[in-house]
């Protein structure tokens, strides 16, 4: 190799000219023009690749992977993986009926009758009325019939002024202890609540006792109670009447209304024959009058049976006595001619002998009130 400088020889592996100090050019020379034209070359060929990428005249084709197939298990193998599914099912089906056993006894157990009851009674005495109702009507859905229950859900509907449904319940306890005086006095608020007295008027009409009819005096004048229930009777009554807290008594025996043209009751009111409609109204020490009380009696007297008399009628050949049957408290009247004995008819009051002759003998019996009986008739010969 020539040093281009100073045309000294240089030796291959020198990077300098030893003579000059020139470096020395290891590139062989090279024509610019030819440069130029590698290099257009070059950009044409790139240009037409990115126009065959450009109108989709060249598409890249994906090698397709060859399918491998997986190897076919053996009849062993298969047996092994079935039994491990079937075992795993039973696991898994093991673990639901445990899951399911923990969650739903837990739950069953908190909603018994007795637990819920207890629930109830815990939220009642703090005064959680709403949570208690629910405690309560759950105890009652699952014992309909337990007085415990009913009563408690009535309380809860009273407690939260749902008045018409803790008056269903009531009743409905009512029916078990009609003599509960505590459940009478929630009744009677709660009616007192709806301003409904027609209902307080129709609770007095079966109240059990004194104790509860005075209770419910306490709510409205109540009117009277009659010592007899209108009807028929065969003999006289002598009525009274019953009222609360020395209130006055007004009495009328034509139908008439007692406020108006009442009389003031102050002993026993004697019904004789016939029928009578009696009214009656109580009258409290501020002047107000209680519902007008009214009760129709019909007083019909019965009859004494006929007569009877031994010997009943014949015919006679010696002296013979005639006995009649008197009964207690009564009299007997006869006669000989067949004329009405109760009008002009002898006395019986021995046995008397039976006469000469034809005669009719003719009876009557009058008891203590008067009634008279039948005629009783019979013919003698003698």
């Amino acid at each position: 190799m020539k040093c281009k400088k100073c045309g000294a020889e240089i030796e291959s592996k020198l990077l300098y000219c030893p003579n000059c100090g020139e470096p020395i050019q290891l590139v062989p020379d090279y024509n610019v023009f030819e440069e130029e034209l590698l290099s257009k070359v070059v950009e044409d060929k790139k240009k037409a690749k990115e126009d065959k990428f450009a109108t989709g005249v060249y598409n890249t084709v994906e090698k397709e992977e060859p399918h491998v197939s997986s190897p076919k298990p053996s009849a062993k193998a298969s047996v092994f993986w079935g039994m491990k599914r079937y075992w795993l099912k039973i696991v898994v089906f093991l673990a639901i009926v445990i899951m399911g056993i923990c969650i739903i006894f837990p739950f069953i157990g908190s909603h018994t009758y007795d637990n819920l009851m207890n629930k109830a009674i815990s939220a009642e005495a703090d005064q959680k009325y709403a949570k208690a109702l629910g405690y309560y009507r759950e105890a009652y859905e699952l014992e309909e019939d337990s007085f415990e229950a009913i009563y408690g859900l009535g309380r809860m509907y009273f407690n939260v002024k749902d008045y018409n449904n803790a008056l269903d319940l009531f009743n409905k306890a009512l029916k078990q202890q009609p003599n509960n005086k505590k459940l009478y006095s929630y009744i009677l608020e709660s009616y007192d609540a709806l301003n409904d007295t027609d209902g307080i008027y129709k609770l007095s009409e079966s109240a059990p006792n004194d104790d509860i009819y005075q209770l419910i005096s306490e709510y409205i004048v109540l009117p009277p109670t009659f010592s007899y229930a209108g009807g028929k009777y065969n003999e006289d009554i002598f009525l009274d009447f019953k009222t609360t807290n020395d209130n006055l008594v007004f009495y009328t025996l034509n139908g008439k209304n007692p406020t108006i043209s009442g009389k003031l009751y102050k002993k026993s009111i004697k019904l004789t024959e016939g029928t009578t409609e009696v009214k009656a109204v109580v009258q409290s020490s501020d002047g107000e009058y209680s519902q007008i009380a009214s009760q129709t009696y019909t007083i019909a007297y019965e009859k004494p049976n006929m007569p009877e008399v031994t010997p009943a009628g014949g015919t006679f050949t010696e002296k013979t006595m005639i006995t009649i049957k008197v009964p207690d408290g009564a009299k007997a009247y006869y006669t000989w001619d067949g004329t009405n004995p109760a009008e002009n008819g002898i006395p019986y009051t021995e046995p008397f002998p039976v006469i000469q002759g034809s005669s009719v003998l003719s009876v009557v019996i009058v008891d203590s009130k008067g009634n008279v009986s039948q005629v009783y008739r019979g013919e003698y010969n003698y």
